[in-house]
């Protein structure tokens, strides 16, 4: 078999990050809501337990085939499963691999992650690696996005799709669900005028940008090795960060991190600590206290006045799952206990935090659903579900994409079997923080005017780790702690025995709590949208409330007497 040459592969990667006519491979799919579906099998013809296949869409542009699929069972793409795609290339069953009705040139093992190319008598196995296969997302789901080469050349085997193509979708286990139901495949006319389109590349901070993070696994100390020095001294030249979360710093302490990152970046006061066995966070602003949290670590830091708490993770590797919602059970039980003031360290409402690091999302789908939305796993442990941002909503994705690519993958190893994938994550309190910019810088795709405009060469992020570096730009939201408005508005009855009507005007008030003296919240509207507002508060005692009323710009405190 012909190895494919790691940086002649990468250059290959050149996908648009934004195009009216591209397919994202991000597992969010929303870019494939103008398509129509292919192909609708029939429900619940799968094996009992099986994987049973619902739907199924394609597309294409000049360089790549776009396949996605939805299913009744959520499992995890990478392993455990015996589905695989078979695709006729030139829709031809006199060529290639016959199954089913169709001469597969390709044929690829989704749960083994492997493939097998054909051409007349000449065979070969693949990993993703020389077709270019992605695979989103990386965690367990119930529908993925694959993108495969249309050009596909190895071992002197070459083949591609030019007018039509067929293919097939198969659960190999016993008596497992096929689409389409019968012989022959699900056929696709390709649409060659669909161009792939490459759009600029955005390293740059805007001038709202109160802070850049950094987030970096460096793969088992080799920020410290000398022969991949220079690749990271480029690497953090080129980004300029302010706070920067380390993962993997094993055998050195934060101080000789330290050292290197003002070797990098010389002329600032650096500060710096170290919590657990690889964590890790240099800041250019005073770090006011840190602590560990379950192998993970909180910092709280002062940036220019404002108190910021970042915790830097490391979560457990590979098919742990059962560590790794522990861990991230821990972390939001953290969160939850800070904002009630019960925490090590007394934190404003409204700080803003930054949960940052190497998520190792590669099983089940609940670890990032819990960190999104405060759904804690096992409550008997950990506690009640909470919404985490201060304004009662789900805490936010920065979803950075790998630079020049509309893949959001932040790891890779082209050695290896698994796809590349979405593994370094930055999730943060959108209600207090503006996200100005966000990218996974991935050189090999750069373009060479991009790279000499930062003296980067196109090698450099894979010499340095198998982990991506991951920028998130932040600026603080409008609405800060200061947030109590100074609006009249009228409250009637007060004192009330059932209903209270509220009105202000040309207010817009988006939700409403009333709570008790001692600030326990005994009523609450979500998404009202309205400046006139009636409440039932028949149902409480006797005794005096608060009115909290909440609007984009912030919010409006007036009491009130219950009466009989």
């Amino acid at each position: 078999m012909r190895k494919v040459g790691i940086i002649s592969f990468l250059m290959m990667l050149q996908w648009s990050l934004w195009s009216q006519n591209n397919i994202q491979i991000d597992g969010l799919f929303n870019d494939w809501s103008e398509l129509d579906p292919v192909y609708i099998d029939e429900t619940g013809d799968g094996q009992n337990n099986g994987i049973d296949i619902k739907r199924v869409w394609a597309y294409n542009d000049d360089v790549y085939l776009y396949f996605r699929f939805e299913l009744t069972k959520e499992i995890n793409l990478q392993e455990n499963n015996e589905l695989a795609i078979y695709i006729d290339f030139d829709h031809d069953i006199n060529t290639g691999f016959k199954i089913n009705g169709i001469g597969a040139e390709l044929r690829y093992f989704f749960g083994d992650r492997f493939g097998v190319i054909e051409e007349g008598d000449d065979i070969d196995f693949v990993s993703f690696l020389p077709i270019e296969m992605l695979v989103a997302p990386s965690v367990s789901s119930t529908e993925f996005e694959v993108s495969i080469a249309r050009e596909i050349n190895v071992s002197g085997i070459n083949i591609s799709s030019d007018t039509e193509i067929s293919f097939r979708i198969e659960d190999n286990s016993f008596n497992g669900d096929e689409a389409p139901s019968d012989l022959f495949g699900i056929e696709y006319a390709m649409n060659n005028t669909n161009e792939l389109m490459i759009d600029d590349v955005n390293l740059s901070r805007s001038s709202n940008t109160e802070f850049r993070l950094l987030s970096y696994n460096i793969e088992n100390d080799q920020l410290f090795d000398p022969s991949r020095r220079l690749a990271f001294q480029r690497i953090f030249q080129a980004l300029q960060p302010d706070i920067i979360a380390l993962q993997e710093v094993r055998d050195f302490n934060s101080l000789e991190s330290k050292n290197i990152i003002e070797d990098f970046l010389p002329g600032e006061t650096w500060y710096h600590k170290k919590h657990g066995f690889d964590i890790v966070t240099v800041s250019k602003y005073p770090i006011l206290f840190s602590e560990s949290v379950d192998g993970n670590a909180a910092f709280f830091l002062d940036v220019n006045g404002q108190k910021v708490l970042l915790i830097n993770c490391h979560l457990p590797c590979c098919d742990n799952d059962s560590d790794r919602q522990t861990e991230v059970d821990i972390i939001m039980e953290y969160i939850r206990e800070l904002k009630e003031g019960n925490g090590n360290y007394s934190v404003e409402e409204g700080t803003p935090i930054i949960i940052a690091g190497d998520m190792n999302f590669v099983g089940d789908s609940n670890q990032p659903h819990t960190f999104l939305t405060g759904d804690i796993l096992s409550n008997g442990f950990y506690g009640p579900d909470f919404m985490p941002d201060w304004d009662d909503t789900n805490l936010k994705d920065a979803n950075p994409y790998s630079t020049n690519t509309i893949s959001n993958f932040t790891w890779f190893n082209p050695n290896g079997s698994f796809f590349p994938g979405k593994l370094d994550w930055i999730i943060y309190t959108d209600s207090r923080l503006n996200l100005e910019n966000t990218f996974s810088l991935y050189t090999p795709s750069l373009p060479s005017s991009i790279l000499a405009e930062n003296n980067l060469l196109s090698g450099d992020v894979i010499q340095a780790s198998d982990h991506m570096p991951i920028i998130g730009d932040f600026a603080y939201s409008t609405v800060n702690t200061n947030d109590l408005l100074d609006i009249d508005f009228a409250l009637y009855p007060n004192p009330a025995s059932t209903n209270i009507n509220i009105d202000a005007g040309n207010q817009i008030f988006n939700k409403l709590k009333v709570m008790s003296e001692v600030g326990q919240t005994l009523l609450e509207k979500n998404e009202l949208n309205s400046s006139l507002i009636t409440i039932d508060v028949s149902s409480l005692s006797t005794g005096k409330y608060f009115l909290v009323l909440y609007t984009q710009q912030g919010r409006l405190i007036k009491p009130f007497l219950k009466i009989k």
